[in-house]
This record gives structure tokens, C-alpha cells and sequence, in this order.
């Protein structure tokens, strides 16, 4: 820098005179550039940039104005947005900062730099596409409330281009990168993510059916439009266009079948929910598809049935609920729904809730079972007489939420629900009611309702569990007995009552060995050695038998 720090904000002034002489310029210019220090922090460069405006408007000489842009690369796009720098200067401009969104924007403001912008657009990455556009559209000081900012149509086709472009190869090369990673842990790598080249095609609904008929990236436009856009604003015609993709030919091939089909049947799945016209519209392609997933993946196999956790089962239910036109496929489906674990039903009320009865959702413990059971039924090639089979075997919550549910229950399987007369084992079913100390007050037997609760949840984990045993260890009818079937980690770490620390006082006394048996059981070190569901019970049971 050539003046000293305490002079430089009179150089700007100066540097801002309309009278300044032209003799004067390039002396100002040395005088206002940093020397190799750079700028002193916190407001040098911010008064440097206040100069600027002045320098470029008055400076003619191609050689200070590249010397003054290669030193503010900080505020070039707000002085090439407003016209200050042009098109003499784009070299200079490109060579100190490279094409990133902000620049381009402000160039693309400008149409004389429409064809530069279009071709640094080919440059840039995915990242980078949506960015442009945004970079555009962003409100910025002293813009009219009335005229928000909208990007150029030429330049969202330039961007929605080249991520189309982009999306092309990647979706050209999925499979032949997916078919290198093998083994148990197989998951398939490259395929494209298509959001932010949807943020951009949904800027041009007018050219949706066009570029789905696009040769060189129709195929990704009618990918993109599937898994991006809402289906409220897709025409039948723009929604037909796409159903050569639905079924993700692209996945047929991949490796490890048993993990790629299964998962390809998730996405098509997925996509009929998101479009639900697609089910009608695709039929056939849907189904097969389908057929094609269970019989290369072996998603129906006995053994793999077998090795399914509830929730997979249920999802493969829903799969093809929506998709297969087997028969025999859905039938065993809907055989392994049938044999999932029946939920518990505990009626658990509101903080603030009102006398209304709760709804079927909050007395289940889990109701993905009862809602597998309905979606299978929407599926016309499904016996009916299978589902029926199962109202004597669900619990009465789960008939109740059929009976409830009108969107997610055809109509015929509710009203079946409604006709639907108890089984003898169903009649024998009681829902526990959670109730309050001043409730149970009123109990004969206090602990028996409440070793009723815990009777229902036995078999059960989760959020539903944890709320049935705080329910026991906060009341003031709670008893040793009670307390003792509660998992141990539920009863140590509450606080607001002393239950634990009140049965570890009496088990422990005034030993110092057994208390440090405890301290040693719950580190973090030994944690692990204890099973999550161990009772309270089992706990102190096992800090009993240690010697004193």
C-alpha cells in the first residue's frame, strides 16, 4: 500500500471526486491498492470498495482497471450486476475469481453476456446448478416489493441442460458401478440424485412433455418428474410420459438380487404413493415389475419370510399391495402378516384429553400389522376370504381400527369389521386403562390393575412399554413386587421418586463392598454386560448373590 493506514480514507475521497484529474489516476490507483500486507483488518477493504464505483466509472486504462479488479474480488459480482464493470473487463473478472453462482448471476442480469454465461454454465458442477438460479431470484437492497426477481428463461434452460446432462451420464454409468460393490453389505452406488435438477424443472411446467420426449436425456427428465414433483401439478399426458421408467428398468441386472430387487420394489412402491394415478395408468407394467422383483430377489421365499424382522415383513406387504397382480404372491404375504406378533392394547389417556374414547391408534401398541392387513385387501387379486379369515384372530383394537379408518380400509373390508362378531379368545381380551393414584384409590386391589398393565406389554418394547412402566413406579400404590418386573434401566434412571435408591439402601446397608459392586455394574465399562430388558428384579438380585 502506498499512503499510510491513517491517510487512506482521504485517498478514497479523493478517489471519489468527479474533478479528480486524469493525471491523478494511476497515483491514486498505487495509493488505494494494498501492498503485499494485504489490507488492514476490519475496514480497509470496506472503504476500498467504496471507491471503486468512482475509479471504474473514470478510469479508461485497461491496465488500473485490472489491477484495481484483481485487488476487490470480493466485490465484483455487485459491481458487474450494476453495470459498472463490462464487457472489457470479463477476462480480468474471471482470471482474479472464479465462475461460481454469484458471479454468473450477475453477469446473466446483463444480455450482452448471455452467450459467456451460457457456456461458463457448462462448467460447472452439480452443486453449483441450482445456485445460479437462486443466486438470481435472491432479494437483495432496494428491490421493488412489486417485481420480485425472476432468472431469465434462457438461463434456466442453460442450467436445467447441463444438469440434465449431468444426471444422463451418471444414470448411463449406474449400473456398471453399482455391479462393483458386492457382499452382504451391498447398496447401490451412483445412482443420481435428483432434486436439485428438480428445483429447476419445475420452473418450466410448459416443457415437461417436450423434454420427456427428449433423445438425449428424456429419460432422466421422466426419472426427475417421478420422484420430484408433485403429482398435483403433472398432467395425465406428462404422467403417461413417464411410465417407461416407473419400474427403474435400470436396477434389473444389479448384483446381489436378494438386496437390489428388494429395494427396487421399495422405490417403485414409492413412487405409486407419491402418484397414486400410476396404479391404474401402469398396471401392467407394475405388476410386472413386481413379479419380476419377488421371483429374482426370492423376496417370497420361506426361509427369507422366516428371517424377517415385523417391520420388513410389513413393508413388503405394502410393496406389493400396491404393485404385484399375483395372487399367490399376495396370499403369502398376507400369510406372513397373519403370523406377526399381535400388539398390545393398553387404553393410555391424554394429559388434556377429553371423555371421548381414544382413537384405535393410541390404544395399540403397534398398528402396522392391522394396516399391512388393509392395504393387502386393496389389491383386487387378493382373496378376500384370506383377510376375512384373519378378523378372529386380530385383536378387538385392531377390528376397532378397521372399523375406524375409512382412507387407509376398503369398503368392504369395513363392513365386514362392522358385522365382525367377537371370537370366544377375542371376548377373553380386556384393554387396561393407565389410571391415576386418585383412581386406583377406589381400586379394590391396586396392585392387580396395575400388574394387569404390565401383563399386557409383556411381550412388548418400545415408547408404548416405557410409558406403561413409569405409569407403575410413579404411583404411590406401587409395591416391591411391581417394581421388580420393570427393566432395570427404567427404574435406575428415574428420578422422581427414590424407588431405586430406596431398594438399593436396604440391599446394600452399610457394606462398602456391595456398594461398590453397584458403582461397578453401572460404568460405562461394564454397561454392556447387562441386558437391556433385565428386570429391576434380576438387578438386584444379581447385586445380592455377590459376596459381602
Amino acid at each position: 500500500m502506498a499512503v499510510n493506514g491513517t491517510e487512506y480514507r482521504m485517498w478514497v475521497r479523493l478517489a471519489q471526486r468527479e474533478d479528480l484529474p486524469e493525471a491523478a489516476f494511476a497515483a491514486v490507483v498505487d495509493g488505494l491498492l494494498p501492498g503485499g500486507e494485504g489490507f488492514a483488518r476490519g475496514w480497509q477493504e470496506d472503504v476500498f470498495g467504496e471507491a471503486l464505483p468512482s475509479l471504474f466509472g473514470r478510469v479508461g486504462d485497461q491496465g488500473l482497471r485490472d489491477r484495481l479488479i484483481a485487488a476487490s474480488p470480493r466485490w465484483l459480482p455487485d459491481l458487474v450486476r450494476r453495470g459498472v464493470l463490462g464487457s472489457r473487463d470479463v477476462t480480468a473478472v474471471l482470471r482474479c475469481r472464479p465462475a461460481d453462482p454469484e458471479l454468473l448471476a450477475a453477469l446473466a442480469s446483463h444480455d450482452v453476456h448471455r452467450e459467456l454465461v451460457i457456456e461458463l454454465v457448462e462448467s460447472l458442477g452439480q452443486e453449483d446448478l441450482l445456485g445460479v438460479v437462486l443466486a438470481v431470484e435472491s432479494l437483495r437492497p432496494g428491490f421493488d416489493p412489486g417485481r420480485l426477481p425472476v432468472a431469465p428463461g434462457w438461463l434456466v434452460d442453460a442450467v436445467l441442460r447441463r444438469g440434465l446432462g449431468l444426471m444422463a451420464v451418471r444414470l448411463k454409468a449406474f449400473a456398471r458401478v453399482s455391479a462393483g460393490t458386492k457382499g452382504g453389505c451391498w447398496a447401490p452406488s451412483g445412482w443420481p440424485v435428483w432434486s436439485t435438477v428438480g428445483m429447476v424443472l419445475e420452473r418450466c411446467p410448459d416443457r415437461w412433455l417436450e423434454l420427456t420426449r427428449d433423445e438425449g436425456f428424456g429419460r432422466v427428465v421422466q426419472h426427475v418428474l417421478l420422484d420430484c414433483v408433485e403429482t398435483e401439478k403433472l398432467s395425465d399426458e406428462v404422467l403417461a410420459a413417464c411410465v417407461p421408467v416407473l419400474a427403474l428398468p435400470e436396477w434389473a441386472e444389479l448384483p446381489v438380487p436378494g438386496r437390489s430387487q428388494r429395494e427396487r420394489l421399495r422405490s417403485i412402491a414409492r413412487r405409486v404413493v407419491r402418484h397414486p394415478r400410476l396404479s391404474e395408468m401402469a398396471t401392467g407394467a407394475l405388476q410386472e415389475a413386481a413379479a419380476y422383483c419377488v421371483r429374482v430377489g426370492g423376496l417370497l421365499h420361506a426361509r427369507r419370510l422366516r428371517s424377517c424382522g415385523p417391520y420388513e415383513v410389513v413393508s413388503l406387504a405394502c410393496d406389493l399391495a400396491l404393485t404385484s397382480g399375483d395372487g399367490r404372491s399376495l396370499a403369502k404375504v398376507c400369510e406372513a402378516v397373519a403370523q406377526l406378533p399381535r400388539p398390545a392394547a393398553v387404553e393410555r389417556p391424554l394429559p388434556f384429553g377429553g371423555p371421548e374414547p381414544l382413537a384405535p391408534k393410541r390404544l395399540l401398541s403397534d398398528d402396522s400389522r392391522v394396516s399391512a392387513l388393509a392395504a393387502l385387501a386393496g389389491n383386487p387379486r387378493l382373496e378376500r376370504r384370506l383377510v376375512l379369515d384373519q378378523l378372529g384372530r386380530l385383536h378387538l383394537a385392531e377390528v376397532e381400527w378397521l372399523r375406524t379408518y375409512d382412507e387407509a380400509v376398503p369398503v368392504w373390508l369395513k363392513e365386514a369389521a362392522v358385522r365382525h362378531r367377537p371370537s370366544p379368545a377375542q371376548e377373553e381380551q380386556e384393554v387396561p386403562r393407565l389410571l391415576t393414584d386418585e383412581e386406583l384409590d377406589s381400586c379394590a386391589d391396586p396392585e392387580a390393575v396395575m400388574q394387569s398393565w404390565l401383563d399386557a406389554v409383556r411381550e412388548h418394547q418400545g415408547s408404548f412399554f416405557d410409558q406403561v412402566e413409569y405409569a407403575v413406579i410413579g404411583s404411590r400404590h406401587r409395591t416391591d413386587a411391581l417394581v421388580r418386573q420393570v427393566r432395570a434401566h427404567i427404574v435406575l434412571s428415574y428420578y422422581d421418586r427414590p424407588v431405586a435408591a430406596d431398594v438399593l439402601v436396604r440391599v446394600c446397608g452399610d457394606d462398602p463392598v456391595r456398594w461398590s459392586v453397584v458403582v461397578e455394574a453401572l460404568t460405562s465399562q461394564s454397561q454392556s454386560q447387562v441386558r437391556f430388558d433385565e428386570s429391576f428384579g434380576q438387578f438386584i438380585d444379581r447385586m445380592s448373590d455377590q459376596p459381602a
